[in-house]
């Protein structure tokens, strides 16, 4: 109950909107999945939805949406952002999630905490193994067009880990501590959440795609002028300082580089965001460090073969619309809506 008046004051308040995050990554080490995180066994309930593409796994999440009057965290598919790949509901701790690859998710308390939603339940499955070779060759494409962006990303990678050594900085425990003395008076002593990863910006079809913009709070802070390594190492100080307090907080990381970490985002109460690229430059409350000076040209380098990655996850994308298309013709969205209504009367009955 406690949770629902804080969620329900959030909104009314301060206006808190929906955030909007990816829980996975194409990534320089492949593809990352912190959809775990959407699957936690402290929840009060989570559904995980199962079946093959073009299935109505992102619809039965985007309406399902629709009907909840809380703050929302809204986790879009790394390669359609328009698509939605999970959803949190952090007055209720509900959660609903696609579980399926590249980010496959199985219950560990199942009944108790997770539910699984079979999709596949209906499809006409004849009528699909009749289109096996079809569905097997688009797959295949797929898969190799995915491993082809991912060496290209590794290659990306050596060059902007090259820049973190030739641009190595040594104060970070003081950049930590000055931060730390800005941040620590402004965090309410019991902020409402559960401790979390997840990313505030990925390479998608489109590109890369930031939600750094949306992520709202009371107060922010900007860390500028370091390379990715060093802002990394500073967030980390920090990440510590709040876990030993025990402030929970969305830990952000980098989805071109999990190993780093970029940002700390306590929802409508606070924002610690570093500034390198590629992403964008923001305004914040205080900044520390100098203005971004604009790419290198090893990191401009770094930026060319993120480029050709993203064509291939592009090229991908299509075959996966057609992968879609195999499915479409031979699903039954009658019963899936009625999935769909299932879950969402469920949720309902949560709902003080």
């Amino acid at each position: 109950m406690l949770a629902v008046r804080y969620y329900r004051l959030l909104k009314r308040s301060f206006g808190m909107k929906d955030i909007h995050l990816f829980a996975g990554a194409n990534s320089a080490q492949g593809f990352c999945s912190h959809y775990q995180y959407l699957a936690m066994d402290s929840f009060k309930r989570v559904y995980i939805l199962k079946g093959g593409p073009g299935t109505g796994k992102s619809t039965i999440i985007k309406e399902v949406a629709r009907q909840i009057h809380f703050p929302l965290e809204k986790y879009h598919c790394t390669a359609d952002a328009k698509s939605l790949d999970g959803l949190y509901i952090p007055a209720l701790q509900v959660s609903i999630l696609d579980g399926t690859a590249p980010h496959t998710i199985d219950p560990r308390l199942p009944g108790a905490v997770q539910q699984t939603v079979d999709l596949g339940s209906c499809w006409d499955y004849k009528a699909l193994a009749a289109r096996r070779q079809q569905i097997q060759e688009l797959t295949t494409e797929i898969s190799e067009l995915y491993q082809i962006a991912y060496r290209w990303l590794a290659v990306a990678a050596g060059l902007a880990d090259l820049v973190q050594e030739l641009e190595r900085h040594r104060d970070v425990e003081v950049q930590a501590q000055d931060c730390l003395a800005k941040i620590l008076p402004i965090i309410p002593e019991k902020p409402q959440g559960i401790k979390r990863k997840a990313f505030a910006s990925g390479l998608t079809s489109k590109g890369i795609v930031s939600f750094l913009p949306g992520l709202k709070a009371k107060s922010s802070i900007g860390l500028t002028g370091g390379n990715r390594a060093f802002n990394s190492q500073v967030l980390g100080e920090i990440a510590r300082a709040l876990k030993l307090r025990q402030i929970p907080a969305i830990y952000l990381y980098c989805g071109f580089q999990p190993k780093y970490l970029e940002h700390i985002y306590i929802p409508g109460e606070f924002a610690l965001f570093s500034s390198h690229p590629p992403h964008v430059v923001w305004t914040a409350d205080v900044t520390f460090g100098p203005d971004y000076r604009g790419p290198s040209e090893l990191e401009a380098q770094s930026l060319f073969y993120m480029d050709k990655a993203v064509n291939n996850i592009a090229a991908a994308a299509k075959l996966h619309a057609e992968l879609e298309a195999c499915y479409n013709p031979h699903m039954n969205y009658q019963l899936v809506a009625e999935l769909r209504k299932r879950i969402a009367d469920e949720i309902a009955d949560l709902n003080p």
